[in-house]
């Protein structure tokens, strides 16, 4: 029984979600201009999109790029280094066994 009511308490709840939902959403269309009628060419529009901060965004990326191929750099140059000490590892281990 009391599954019952609370299925029914959720269901009221919901509704009622709805209900205020569908009531603001109507509010703010109502609000809103009208759309204008027909093709409007850009050059009548009056408002341009402009990013101030055009400039810092793209020296952002150059320096996340240059630190990201500074990095790779890196790891290339001491991979180059691990596999030189892997070789003269490898010919010590190799002179050590004909030695025997």
């Amino acid at each position: 029984m009391t599954n019952v009511r609370w299925k029914m308490f959720n269901v009221r709840w919901v509704a009622a979600v709805a209900v205020c939902v569908a009531a603001v959403s109507t509010a703010v269309l109502a609000q809103q201009p009208p759309a204008p009628e027909g093709f409007i060419p850009m050059s009548e529009v009056t408002n341009r999109e402009v990013l101030p901060a055009a400039p810092l965004v793209f020296y952002a990326y150059a320096f996340v790029w240059v630190a990201l191929m500074g990095y790779l750099w890196v790891i290339w140059r001491r991979i180059g280094q691990v596999e030189q000490d892997l070789s003269a590892v490898t010919r010590r281990l190799n002179q050590g066994r004909e030695g025997r």
